[in-house]
């Protein structure tokens, strides 16, 4: 039945029982009528038998239920008529409940997306997500991604868990004239199958494909279908050369999948000829998914793989001992980003009740005017009941149009928040209106109707609760405006610190890329030198290139070697000793990043293999491990399984420092304080063991000093480097500014938005302000008529309600400071960087909020000076 049958349906009843009061008043008339008397005096008499009409149909609507409905209906026209009637309350209510509601809708719509949302596959719940364990925990910790034998065998032996796995890669696709790097996912033949995804176009893989020897195919992204081919048919079957080897395309993915982020080139895992594919002791990253069966649950599947990994441990001692096979219950990954998120979500709650606070102090105001209405009311027979359901039905009302709005609001706001957020946030296509947002909404706008009206619902029957809840609105948006606005003046204070510090190396004029190398090229330890060697001279010859060099890990930016150091020969089997940063480097690393050398020398050509091992370290490492004794010609000391020289010796390896460099900020000027590892060593990756050297040369980035802006050499430099295959292909292309602004992004993010939301709720506490003020000094006016009919000028009126004001101000002050030393400490625990207690900005936050409270003070008071004498003294 639609609302308008429904509203058909009670006008007929209505009508019906109009009808029948008229016919039992006239019935009743005509009796008495008939027994004597006289028209009028029947008519008088009959209508006090039965009662006042409105009377008689409240007992007839509680007879059959339909009261309850009825006043609903009353009390939502009354309320829409109130709110008609007063535009100007209207608008300033309505826009401080927008302002709140859609601020905190657009959070938790973010919240819900990257956190609440299940993965967006079929039946999630049964996804689990699989790892190795070992008993001993290393310095890396005891988790790990599987060995790809490991997985075979899993797959094979496990009859509660279908089974797939994938590992991220990435390559170069050639066309006559340019290359592309393109990230790529190796993936089985099922992942497809496990994660019940079909592919758009074509097929997925078989079991065929996804072995050694078979024929090159791959399936793309539905982007790269529609980059490269316009989303044309003929895609399929089209050859692409990746890698340096032409792969025929079999499939198209549908446009909304992903897999642990974007990619545009999936191969068959199988087909990988890597020697450490074949290796039990190996981790290349393998990532394996698994689907529950049905009527499987996760303890039956963990008890399952716990028996797979009994008899690999006695088959493979050297690998396997002590390993097991764990499932869990698969999640989004969305790294660090949770805790952020929640304290976000907090801080926008904060300015929503704010705006409660202040609209409730509005009514307040506003219910001056309605005393005479609720009096008379009550006079005509109102229950008090009923007049406080009155007043939360116009609140309720008032929250959800504000709620409306607020969705209006959030709608404009989520796509500019998402796009703001620095990086990529992790399942922002996940991030959506949606009917649990919407759901959400409707609740927290019900339920801040119910907050702020029971201000003027409460009134009614105390005036005593009245002041006790109008005090406690004023606490709340004291409390809450200042901790906003430290919160913010805190992060504002901590990115202007940071931005300042020295990191330690020049970040100005410096380009920086990893760089893809063609497969042909990486076969022995021999050819990755020389063509590392050959990239360098190449990439010299460029115009405006100072120096170049490679590295390992770039300072700021993802990624970081560790490796235990002592000063003397370690004792074999040590495993308690301090840990180093360890960083890969050509001989012109220095020249390139310009930090300062203090002692001694760095690398030159003369420090490669078979010469004496050597290193540079910083002067943190100097003086953690040599104190104030001079570092060059000491000796650097490994365990024999953690050397980056290692030349097979079952002896401890060392290497003799040479030199001596300022400390880099590997971690960023937010968090290389708090690093617990921030010691630096220096190597030549011309020393570099030949064992790591082709798992070094994935790590690798070239590092460019250039004498003009670095990112107009990003195509020059391509075009010499790009070698005979055309398969040199830069990606990931920094400069290192921005790098260390990168280094700052959530800090950056971080202040605005607690700026944006401190600016709010300062404004939304500054309309309270005016709200209670107002409120109460209309509550004065016979006061402050009868002072100035006695000589008090209108400077004395403005002094008078001022210094009730700063009463108030300063009891929120004191308030406010201990919320704000919480949200401080808060800030330190989730926010790289900051140091609550910085007692310049809590002094310069209170300045700005009490001239911000005086201002909005300022308003009433003036007013208040301005009342006539005579006219309050009448009125009184």
């Amino acid at each position: 039945m639609s609302w308008w049958q429904r509203l058909s349906g009670r006008k007929q009843m209505e009508e019906q029982l109009d009808k029948e009061m008229r016919f039992h008043l006239d019935q009743h008339i005509s009796e008495l009528i008939a027994q004597g008397r006289n028209p009028q005096e029947a008519q008088r008499e009959a209508r006090l038998a039965i009662g006042g009409p409105e009377q008689v149909k409240e007992n007839c609507r509680d007879a059959r239920g339909t009261r309850w409905l009825e006043d609903l209906f009353q009390d939502v026209r009354f309320a829409l008529r109130m709110l008609l009637k007063n535009p100007g309350f209207a608008a300033i209510a309505l826009l401080t409940l927008a302002l709140g509601s859609g601020a905190t809708t657009v959070m938790f719509t973010v919240v819900d997306g990257v956190l609440l949302k299940p993965l967006p596959y079929p039946a999630p719940s049964r996804l689990v997500a699989m790892q190795e364990k070992t008993e001993q925990a290393t310095r890396l910790g005891n988790l790990w991604a599987f060995a790809y034998p490991n997985y075979l065998d899993c797959k094979r032996a496990s009859h509660s868990v279908e089974m797939a796995a994938w590992r991220e890669t990435g390559g170069a696709i050639r066309e006559p004239d340019r290359a592309e790097y393109v990230d790529s996912r190796q993936i089985s033949a099922d992942l497809f199958s496990v994660l019940q995804v079909p592919v758009e176009h074509g097929r997925a893989f078989t079991s065929d494909d996804d072995r050694r020897g078979a024929a090159p195919v791959m399936i793309i992204s539905h982007e790269m279908w529609k980059r490269r081919f316009a989303e044309s048919p003929s895609a399929l079957g089209a050859q692409i050369v990746y890698a340096q080897e032409s792969y025929t395309v079999v499939g198209i993915l549908p446009a909304a999948f992903q897999l642990d982020g974007h990619s545009d080139v999936f191969t068959p895992l199988g087909q990988d000829p890597s020697p450490i594919m074949e290796r039990r002791d190996r981790h290349p990253g393998l990532q394996v998914t698994g689907r529950l069966q049905p009527g499987v649950t996760l303890a039956q599947a963990q008890t399952e793989l716990d028996l797979i990994a009994r008899p690999l441990a006695k088959q493979y001692p050297d690998s396997n001992a002590g390993r097991t096979f764990i499932a869990n219950s698969m999640r989004p990954d969305v790294g660090d980003v949770g805790s952020t998120l929640w304290l976000l979500l907090g801080a926008v709650t904060l300015v929503l009740l704010i705006a409660c606070a202040n609209v409730a102090n509005l009514l307040l105001a506003r219910a001056v005017s309605r005393e005479r209405e609720f009096a008379m009311r009550a006079a005509l027979g109102a229950r008090r009941g009923r007049l406080i359901r009155q007043c939360l039905t116009e609140s309720a009302v008032l929250g959800i149009s504000g709620g409306i709005l607020g969705v209006f609001v959030a709608a404009v706001g989520i796509r500019p928040f998402v796009t703001f957020w620095p990086g990529n946030l992790p399942r922002a296509e996940e991030i959506q209106l949606d009917w649990r947002v919407l759901l959400f909404t409707l609740g927290i706008s019900l339920l801040s109707g119910l907050f702020f009206g029971l201000a003027p619902a409460l009134r009614i029957p105390s005036r005593n609760l009245e002041a006790v809840l109008r005090s406690g609105a004023r606490s709340l948006t004291g409390r809450a405006r200042r901790l906003l606005l430290v919160s913010a003046g805190i992060l504002g204070r901590t990115l202007l610190r940071l931005a300042s510090a020295d990191p330690g190396l020049n970040i100005h004029n410096v380009l920086t890329a990893r760089l893809n190398l063609p497969n042909s090229t990486l076969d022995t330890p021999a050819r990755i030198r020389a063509t590392w060697q050959d990239v360098l001279d190449h990439a010299r010859r460029v115009p405006g290139v100072v120096s170049v060099a490679t590295v390992d890990t770039i300072p700021m930016r993802d990624g970081n070697n560790q490796l235990q150091y002592s000063t003397t020969p370690p004792p074999a089997g040590a495993t308690q000793l301090p840990m180093m940063l360890a960083t890969s480097v050509s001989s012109d690393y220095l020249k390139v990043m310009d930090i300062p050398l203090l002692k001694g020398r760095f690398f030159d050509d003369h420090d490669r293999q078979g010469s004496e091992n050597v290193a540079v370290i910083d002067d943190v490492l100097a003086k953690l491990a040599f104190g104030a004794q001079d570092p060059i010609g000491k000796q650097i000391w490994f365990p024999n399984t953690d050397t980056p020289y290692s030349s097979g010796s079952a002896n401890p390896e060392a290497a003799r420092v040479i030199g001596v460099v300022r400390h880099v900020q590997h971690w960023g000027p937010a968090s290389d304080d708090q690093a617990t590892v921030r010691a630096q060593f220096y190597y030549p990756f011309a020393q570099l063991a030949d064992a790591y050297v082709r798992r070094w040369s994935d790590l690798m980035s070239v590092a460019v000093r250039t004498s003009t802006a670095p990112l107009a050499l990003v195509d020059p430099l391509q075009k010499e480097i790009r070698g005979a295959s055309g398969d040199r292909v830069f990606n990931q292309i920094l400069t290192m500014e921005q790098i260390a602004s990168d280094s700052l992004a959530q800090q950056h993010m971080l202040m605005l938005v607690f700026g944006i939301f401190a600016g709010l709720a300062l404004l939304l506490a500054c309309i309270g302000v005016y709200g209670v003020l107002a409120y109460l000094t209309s509550q004065r006016v016979s006061e402050i008529g009868v002072r100035m009919a006695v000589g008090a000028t209108a400077g004395d009126v403005i002094l008078l309600i001022l210094r009730q004001s700063m009463g108030m101000i300063f009891a929120g002050v004191g308030v406010g400071i201990a919320g704000a030393l919480v949200a401080g400490r808060l800030l330190e625990k989730f926010v790289a960087g900051v140091k609550s207690l910085e007692p310049g900005t809590f002094v310069l936050m209170i300045f700005v909020l009490v001239l911000a409270a005086l201002f909005a003070s300022y308003v009433p008071a003036r007013r208040a000076s301005r009342i006539d004498p005579m006219r309050a003294l009448r009125q009184d």
